[in-house]
């Protein structure tokens, strides 16, 4: 399949390109600090921000909402959203 935006730069508007399955831990980074994050699930996310040290959660996030924060971990403590999906 042709892509005619492979030559264009990613600007922060651009919409995400490359996605990966969000494991919550308490401890480990996701291994790419993420634009936004999916929810597949409904729940609380417990997340750090990435500029961040300490986690903010967000309350009952709706099933299929994106969550439009860049974000370097999701704790697995607090987080009861599932199927979690990292954009960037």
């Amino acid at each position: 399949m042709t892509d005619p935006f492979k030559e264009h730069e990613a600007a922060l508007t651009s919409p995400a390109r490359n996605a990966f399955v969000v494991t919550p831990d308490d401890a480990i980074d996701l291994p790419i600090t993420c634009r936004s994050l999916f929810v597949g699930g409904a729940g609380d996310v417990s997340a750090i921000l990435a500029k961040e040290i300490s986690a903010v959660i967000f309350k009952n996030v709706p099933a299929g909402a994106v969550l439009p924060v860049s974000v370097k971990r999701v704790e697995a403590t607090l987080t009861t959203a599932t199927d979690i999906v990292g954009l960037y």
